[in-house]
């Protein structure tokens, strides 16, 4: 499957803001900008955030559309962000698996701004699982 990855056009950005929602991401001060999106030739297939904080960079809405995951696409995206983050990257997740191959440890003294992200996770997404905060180990 060829995959292009790119920063979505204000009019491609509609379809991202929808599947942040349905999949029920982080959906606070979304800007186009902020994303890489993968497409392939029958259109958008993933799509994630690189936040600017005060005190970090965060990884963040990252998904993959449902019938396309398991294909790479993720990791393609989430390789694709890191290249792009000049400083300290964090994340918060619930499934820490998927990012140590590309560096993450889980960390228990995280910035403020990812302690916010942490307890807004906590309180306002509905999901069984507990969320970790990570931070990227560069080489």
């Amino acid at each position: 499957m060829k995959l292009e990855l790119r920063q979505p056009s204000d009019t491609e950005f509609q379809p991202i803001i929808d599947h942040i929602k349905e999949y029920e991401l982080d959906d606070r001060d979304l800007k186009p900008e902020q994303f890489l999106a993968a497409y392939t030739d029958n259109g958008l297939a993933g799509f994630g955030r690189l936040k600017h904080h005060p005190d970090c960079y965060e990884l963040c809405s990252l998904g993959v559309i449902t019938p396309l995951r398991h294909k790479g696409i993720g990791k393609a995206i989430v390789a694709g962000l890191i290249k792009r983050c000049p400083e300290d990257l964090y994340l918060t997740c619930i499934i820490p698996s998927f990012f140590e191959p590309f560096g993450f440890i889980t960390t228990e003294n995280p910035p403020e701004s990812i302690l916010k992200k942490l307890e807004y996770c906590t309180n306002c997404l509905c999901v069984p699982e507990k969320y970790v905060a990570m931070v990227l180990e560069r080489p």
